[in-house]
């Protein structure tokens, strides 16, 4: 982290600025961040709209809880800012549903960026601004159709992704609602300064302000947290006084908060606000400042219930003016009120007016609008006449009903009496108290299948549609992939309610953009087995025709042969078991021999301390035994096999030793590949081309050694080695930390390719040999196409014709035609 983050807060309310805003929160990555999330300071930028009344630790709670959720979410970063975005909506959506029978609802415009290193990666929730300046330009972000309303108003969120590059003396400005002072100078701002571009900023408007201003300059990658001046307005008379002191300029620079664990930091707490204040909006209101946790005042057991309560406050006081785009109160009549059939009404919020505006409450009381009721759609009023219609035909019907109940019940009972024929209201009433409940909850679910789900396909997909254009329009490669992730995201909320040929190919178009953008192959794998074997795979091999599977719980190796319904089949009569009339041990690693060897075997495999054991269908197995070297054996994890000669690899002892060997016997005593430098104890894999070796470690690097057969101690090793990546699309986030390499293996001759397997992400990544750039991945199809299930891959292999082979939860999956 090269660059430090100097942050600080524009936030004014009546003529006040304020040094601490609630909703602001600015975090270096935890110890135990995810995978990906390792190298990401977080800055979250939280502005609360609507009626309701929010506290400060309410505010504080929101913060936290997004910032957990953006360090627990691995891989990608756009997906850790959905994820983080995701998590608040369906907070604030919860709390507005419990809320909604007494009129108050709460948005949330969000702001969330992401800096790893001299990138920003940021996303934009509700219609929030976004400003870069550097040394070369500026650029305003806002997009409010792709951004959405805000957050809290339905299940689907709108994001807008956005990316820039982050030079030294850099400044980002993010706000809710751009005072209309502000709009020409920051069309193209050239400040000189961080303290420059604040001052000028909050000379330009008397308005309230709420925006927060960072600058990136040389350093050792913290975040500070820089306040300016606290003045006040010129003082005026009203309902409440509120004493103001002084403080003079300070600047405030704090080296990186702590890291975070099971629970986050709590944030600085705001300046405290006199008892009594309550900050609360109108309908219409941009922002919902906090509310400090009121504490109830203590009574003097002398004052009677005729106490004034008026009398803690101060004295000449005036009737509050409101200004002109604040619609005053009306009183309610008594019989004025909420329906307790209201719900909570996606459209009233979202079509709120765009003026916002922040008022202060006198003590508890909060000012309240309801805001106008809107025009029902021809849609809505179809179903309501439709629900009118059936309750009106139920309530006929349920009356003939029970007429009908009534005549035709006492003939179905046995009586003995001419009093027993009448039935009694009590069970015939209880029996339509559970008719009726199932009539009405049948009649609901037909009509929100006919009309409500349609609806919602048409908003998903409507949505999905407006970003494919927008995506076709980008030039730069991480916002073409971010573009066409949207795509696909909102594709699979609309197939939630409905697929059609639509979505189809329009999720057909999008994985097609984004897959070439990221260098993905897709292959269309088929299981080997009908039924799974029933083991746990742990190494594979395959020659053209066989392939053969080890065991990982007790090291014997099945051998599967092609069947005639197009998969594999065991082959029961194969005998390749270690300590079955032999001296073998459980094995550990495996390979397919070439057909020429003295024994004639098709398999190798090797247990922990050098048993060689040669197998071959309709043959009992032979064993072979590897002399020792000098220093005797640790414990042997894997093998090769190179030009005639058998490569071991003794982990623990930081050792591979070669064996010359003559069709497959290995007789002589083995040399050390090593000179005076050896790799580390972590290695899982190796591979040999020759003179030159790739280690593949437990932590996912990979290293190189070079033998010299001139001077034995002058053989040299490269750790680590690294791996590039040529594709501009994954410029904001790193592919090799964020995967799971288990094993390496070069591809089918005559390809020279190293094969590494992300086991996690079910993924093969293809490099070339000396320079380890990415060319590909091959990965599985999608969807319904895509027959493997989640889980790590288990093992990999790929035969000499072209067959790539997965193990995965006890199956094996091959693909044919692997280019």
């Amino acid at each position: 982290m090269p660059l430090d983050i100097n942050l600080s807060t524009l936030y004014r309310i009546q003529g006040l600025e304020q040094a601490e805003m609630p909703g602001i929160l600015a975090l270096h990555p935890p110890k135990n961040a995810a995978r990906g999330r390792e190298q990401d300071r977080l800055v979250i930028y939280l502005l609360l709209t609507g009626n309701a009344t929010i506290t400060t630790s309410e505010y504080r709670k929101f913060t936290e809880d997004a910032a957990n959720v953006f360090y627990q979410t691995p891989r990608a970063v756009t997906s850790a800012l959905r994820a983080t975005a995701d998590s608040l909506n369906k907070v604030l959506l919860e709390r507005n549903m419990t809320t909604s029978s007494r009129g108050q609802y709460t948005l949330a415009w969000l702001a969330l960026a992401a800096v790893r290193e001299n990138q920003c990666i940021f996303s934009l929730s509700g219609p929030m601004h976004a400003y870069w300046f550097g040394a070369n330009g500026s650029r305003h972000f806002f997009e409010p159709a792709i951004a959405g309303k805000g957050l809290g108003s339905s299940q689907n969120i709108n994001i807008h992704y956005a990316q820039t590059d982050l030079g030294e003396n850099d400044l980002m400005l993010f706000c809710g609602r751009v005072p209309n002072a502000w709009v020409t100078p920051l069309e193209d701002a050239r400040p000189s300064s961080f303290d420059a571009m604040r001052r000028r900023l909050t000379s330009l408007t008397t308005e309230d302000l709420n925006a927060i201003l960072f600058q990136t300059v040389e350093g050792s990658g913290v975040i500070n947290f820089l306040k300016g001046m606290t003045t006040s307005a010129p003082k005026t008379e009203t309902a409440i006084e509120t004493p103001v002191e002084e403080e003079p300029s300070t600047q405030e620079e704090t080296s990186a908060p702590p890291p975070l664990t099971s629970k986050l930091p709590a944030a600085p707490e705001p300046e405290s606000t006199p008892e009594g204040d309550a900050h609360v909006v109108q309908p219409s209101a941009y922002s919902i400042p906090p509310q400090q946790e009121e504490t109830p005042p203590t009574v003097s057991s002398t004052s009677g219930p005729a106490a004034d309560p008026l009398a803690s406050l101060p004295h000449k006081t005036v009737p509050r003016e409101f200004p002109a785009s604040i619609p005053r109160a009306q009183p309610k009549p008594e019989s004025a009120g909420i329906d307790e059939g209201e719900g909570f009404d996606e459209e009233e919020i979202i079509e709120e007016d765009e003026e916002v505006e922040e008022v202060v409450a006198e003590s508890s009381i909060e000012i309240t609008q309801p805001p106008a009721p809107r025009e029902p759609s021809v849609r809505t009023r179809q179903a309501a006449k439709t629900i009118v219609s059936m309750m009106q035909g139920l309530r006929t019907g349920s009356a003939s009903l029970g007429d009908r109940f009534r005549n035709f019940l006492p003939r179905l009972l046995p009586s003995e009496t001419p009093e027993s024929t009448s039935v009694s209201p009590t069970a015939f009433m209880g029996f339509l108290a559970v008719l009726i409940p199932l009539i009405v909850v049948t009649i609901l679910v037909v009509v929100y299948l006919r009309y409500g789900r349609n609806e919602q396909y048409e908003i998903y997909y409507n949505q999905a549609v407006s970003m494919e254009q927008q995506a076709l329009s980008l030039t730069n490669p991480v916002e073409q992939r971010i573009a066409w992730e949207n795509v696909i995201d909102n594709v699979d909320q609309a197939e939630k309610h409905d697929v059609t040929n639509d979505t189809k190919n329009l999720r057909a178009e999008a994985e097609a953009h984004r897959d070439q953008l990221l260098g993905i192959t897709r292959l269309r794998f088929n299981p080997a087995f009908s039924s799974k074997p029933g083991i746990q795979v742990s190494r594979m091999a395959a020659s053209e025709n066989d392939l053969y599977l080890l065991n990982a719980v007790n090291g014997d190796v099945l051998r599967a042969i092609p069947s005639g319904s197009g998969g594999f089949e065991l082959d029961t009569t194969f005998d390749c078991r270690p300590g079955s009339n032999n001296t073998a041990g459980p094995l550990v690693d495996i390979l397919a021999l070439p057909i020429t060897n003295i024994y004639g075997a098709t398999v190798l495999g090797i247990d922990a301390v050098g048993n060689l054991l040669y197998c071959k269908p309709g043959e009992v197995p032979r064993t072979g035994l590897l002399p020792p070297p000098d220093t005797n054996w640790g414990r042997i994890t894997g093998f090769t096999l190179d030009g005639g000669s058998l490569y071991v690899l003794d982990s623990s002892s930081r050792a591979v030793w070669v064996y010359i060997g003559k069709e497959a016997a290995f007789t002589d005593r083995p040399y050390f590949f090593f000179g005076q430098q050896t790799p580390t104890q972590d290695v899982i894999d190796f591979l040999v081309s020759g003179d030159e070796m790739y280690l593949l470690h437990a932590d996912g690097h990979i290293s190189n050694c070079v033998y010299s057969r001139v001077d034995t101690n002058s053989s040299k090793c490269q750790d680590p080695l690294q791996l590039n990546n040529p594709f501009p699309a994954y410029a904001d986030m790193d592919l090799f930390t964020t995967a799971h390499f288990t094993q390496m293996l070069f591809a089918a001759p005559p390809d020279p390719s190293i094969l590494i397997l992300d086991a996690d992400g079910q993924n093969v990544m293809r490099f070339a040999a000396r320079t380890l750039e990415l060319q590909n991945q091959f990965q599985p199809m999608t969807g319904t196409a895509n027959p493997i299930p989640q889980g790590t891959v288990g093992a990999v292999t790929v035969s000499p014709d072209h067959v790539l082979y997965l193990a995965v939860n006890g199956q094996v999956y091959f693909a044919v035609n692997m280019p």
